[in-house]
């Protein structure tokens, strides 16, 4: 249900369940008026009850909606204490007038209208209630807008997460390119027409909430051949995905940032390079893992200003996207660098 679906629903729900409760409510006070044993009461007494009912749901919004917030909130608790002291004492008195002009009764009931102390009782009862809603209520619209608040900020950082993916990628795959230019001049038409599509993707993809897991793999394809372009049998790949993907969603442009960091880090400046993907998908679970395994050089090379971005971006992606429902997990054992993440996509 979306924002505005979910605001129309709560705009009818809320109205409702106010008018169940004060039914509710008045056939209770009233049961043993209607159902019990002995004399039935008149219509006039009927209509003093509804009356009585009326003027305590009014005094019920009174102090929700005025009374607690303005001025015990703001001016103290002596002075809302008179005024509700005061609002007792003018509904029990109109009720008291009124009805008497309007629903008169015979003698032998007057005595039944109960002495000033179960007049008043109604009124505490309905304002212990009242006070309750309103405090309820402010907490709750309180923490619905700290969620709001708190979603807004995380797309927002989301969004800026998203932003700093493509001129990170353009980074590196441009690097790749000027590599090729000064190698395989032949070979730079193919690298751009891999380039074009990579960047069509990412043009009309990446801004996507999710995309299938079917794209994501093929995105990974295209950027794992325009490498081979460039390093060819310089390097050992093997790369493992499953033949059936649908049915999956993932966050765009999520596991690129593990095969970029492998032929980064992987290729160029260790000797006889070897880098292994595998993508497994368990459907019974509905649960991914990616694992990117590579050699590396060793410690004392040197790195670039731009070594992390990329892994950093996706973990705090993983963090607001999956948080709770992916494992990061990397290993180095010699000279081979793995790299292990599972997600559980449903």
């Amino acid at each position: 249900m979306d924002g505005k679906s979910e605001k129309g629903y709560r705009a009818y729900l809320t109205p409702a369940i106010h008018v169940l409760f004060w039914v509710s409510l008045y056939v209770l006070l009233n049961l043993r008026w209607f159902w019990g044993t002995g004399p039935r009461i008149p219509v006039n007494m009927q209509y003093r009850f509804l009356f009585n009912s009326m003027l305590l749901v009014g005094f019920f919004y009174l102090n929700a909606f005025y009374l607690f917030p303005v001025w015990y909130r703001k001016k103290g608790w002596i002075i809302y204490l008179l005024l509700i002291v005061l609002a007792v004492i003018v509904l029990t008195q109109f009720h008291n007038v009124l009805s008497d002009a309007l629903f008169p009764l015979k003698n032998h009931w007057r005595g039944r209208r109960g002495t000033s102390f179960y007049s008043v009782l109604p009124y505490i009862f309905i304002l212990g209630i009242s006070i309750s809603y309103r405090i309820i209520s402010d907490s709750a619209r309180q923490e619905r807008r700290l969620k709001e608040k708190e979603n807004e900020t995380l797309k927002t950082e989301l969004a800026f997460l998203r932003s700093q993916v493509s001129p990170h990628f353009m980074f590196n795959v441009l690097n790749s390119l000027v590599s090729l230019a000064r190698k395989k001049s032949d070979l730079m038409e193919p690298s751009l027409i891999q380039l074009s599509g990579l960047m069509r993707y990412m043009l009309y993809q990446s801004n996507s909430e999710k995309i299938s897991l079917d794209q994501e793999v093929k995105y990974l394809k295209s950027f794992v051949d325009l490498q081979l372009l460039r390093f060819g049998d310089d390097l050992e790949l093997e790369m493992a995905f499953p033949a059936d993907l649908s049915g999956y969603e993932i966050e765009p442009m999520l596991l690129i940032a593990l095969v970029e960091n492998a032929f980064k880090h992987g290729v160029g400046m260790a000797d006889n390079p070897v880098i292994k993907i595998k993508l497994n998908l368990e459907r019974e679970t509905g649960s991914l893992s990616f694992t990117v395994e590579n050699t590396i050089a060793s410690f004392n090379e040197m790195k670039d200003k731009s070594s992390g971005i990329g892994l950093y971006n996706m973990q705090r992606r993983l963090e607001l996207l999956y948080q709770g429902r992916y494992q990061m997990e990397t290993s180095q054992t010699g000279n081979t660098f793995v790299s292990n993440l599972k997600i559980k996509l449903q």
